[in-house]
């Protein structure tokens, strides 16, 4: 089972972060009617998750975070006062040394972006170092420093070398538009990022030791941790129960024409409930499955260039029927899945439906007057069932693309490209609960840690 807790001092903060560890309420019975999408965006879990809300403060011990696999810590040095920064680096590589610590705080250096280089500091908007230490203009009231680039590199490594640790860092947050001066490069991100990751050499007990000492020393006092809510949320039923790869391509297949798509992205498809319950949790499998599947093709290029991961690649229907399979709608019957995907009200062959009868259709919503006839209909219908003809203009604009049209909806869209596959399949395949896929994120990535 996967723990996550999470830890602040902020009630109006916290009230939030107990909402977002509530399971979700069950979702409702889904509808069963062929081509129905339920465009589901909750998240499926494929792993048991408890998850934890403490209400608290970085100086006082916290028994439950000792030898944590992973503490994350986003925009927060920044805010602690003197007393409490110098227990930061004691507490959480000391006390608790994670095997992975991430630290990111708004870069100084960013600030020069929000005014021209010879700009005086009076131009700057922001806040006046609270602490009188610097002249610099903060981001925010509650900041009691913001660090350049320079400072943060020197300070990462200090710590890194202090406590045990290799350390890397970067910057994130680009601005949308280019700078006008041409700072982009020197100025970086908006926030300095670091990842330590804790060194075989150094044993734990030694780490634990001394941030403890240091913690005994600093003589913080401050009320114990309260957990505020705890919450379990169970794995699906289907989880790690995979169905054939032949039986889950044939439901990718079912779908993709009940849906009258050509192209499907994996992630979209994926967001299918009972694909991915198919799947047992693992996408790894979606996409086997469409590589062996003689009705599917994998294609893994945006616009010709190859993707690495999988939340960029598509499927192909391969022989899609250009034909709806359902017939015209039987008298009484005005449903809007009868008309063609691909037309558009007032324009094409056709035109003037919408006002053929004033006094029974709708035209624009779709709605067919149940006074229409085969003959109505001139050579889009056989005249008796209603039913599309082969020699239909829908059909002729298909069969037109020729051979390479194979997709029955025809290559006219730009965003159809073709490319061989060249991708080979690993010999196992690991559970979303050890790999970075997580059973819906479609992306697997060696590069991924935990």
């Amino acid at each position: 089972m996967t723990e996550v807790h999470g830890l602040d001092v902020s009630s109006s903060d916290l009230v939030f972060a107990v909402e977002a560890i509530t399971p979700p309420q069950e979702d409702p019975k889904p509808i069963e009617s062929p081509g129905y999408r339920s465009y589901h965006r909750g998240v499926q879990r494929w792993e048991k998750l408890a998850a934890k809300v403490w209400k608290g403060g970085l100086e006082v011990i916290n028994e439950e975070f000792v030898d944590m696999e992973c503490i994350v810590s986003t925009e927060v040095i920044e805010h602690l006062p003197h007393e409490i920064f110098l227990a930061f680096n004691p507490m959480l590589l000391g006390v608790y040394h994670p095997e992975y610590f991430l630290v990111t705080t708004p870069s100084y250096t960013f600030n020069a972006r929000f005014t021209p280089p010879d700009a005086p500091k009076s131009a700057r908007n922001g806040y006046i170092d609270p602490t009188g230490r610097t002249d610099r203009v903060f981001r925010h009231n509650d900041h009691k420093f913001e660090w350049t680039r320079e400072e943060f590199v020197t300070w990462c490594a200090e710590s890194a070398a202090e406590w045990g640790y290799d350390v890397e860092q970067t910057t994130i947050g680009r601005a949308t538009d280019p700078d006008p001066w041409g700072r982009d490069d020197e100025l970086g991100g908006a926030s300095s990022v670091a990842m330590f990751r804790r060194r075989a050499d150094v044993r734990n007990e030694v780490r634990e030791e001394k941030g403890r000492r240091i913690m005994k020393e600093l003589v913080l006092a401050g009320p114990p941790h309260e957990a505020l809510a705890v919450h379990r949320h169970e794995a699906n039923a289907a989880s790690m129960k995979p169905k054939s790869l032949e039986e889950i391509a044939a439901c990718v297949k079912t779908k993709m024409e009940e849906f009258r798509e050509a192209f499907m992205r994996v992630e979209e498809i994926w967001f299918e409930p009972e694909i991915a319950c198919l799947c047992g949790g693992w996408i790894e499998l979606l996409v086997r499955a469409v590589e062996g599947s003689p009705d599917l093709n994998l294609k893994r290029d945006v616009n010709g260039v190859v993707k690495k991961h999988s939340n960029m690649w598509s499927i192909e229907l391969i022989g899609g029927v250009a034909d709806p399979s359902h017939s015209w709608p039987a008298e009484g019957d005005t449903s809007t899945e009868f008309i063609p995907p691909d037309w558009t009200p007032g324009e094409g062959p056709y035109e003037g439906w919408e006002e053929s009868d004033p006094d029974g259709s709708t035209g624009i919503e779709g709605d067919v007057s149940d006074e229409t006839s085969g003959e109505d209909l001139g050579d889009y219908s056989d005249g008796e069932t209603g039913a599309w003809r082969p020699g239909s203009a829908w059909k002729a604009s298909v069969e037109e693309a020729g051979e390479e049209g194979k997709s029955a909806w025809g290559q006219s869209s730009s965003w159809t490209t073709t490319v061989d596959n060249a991708w080979s399949t690993p010999s196992d395949v690991p559970h979303s609960g050890k790999s970075s896929t997580a059973g819906w994120d479609g992306d697997e990535s060696d590069d991924t840690t935990s």
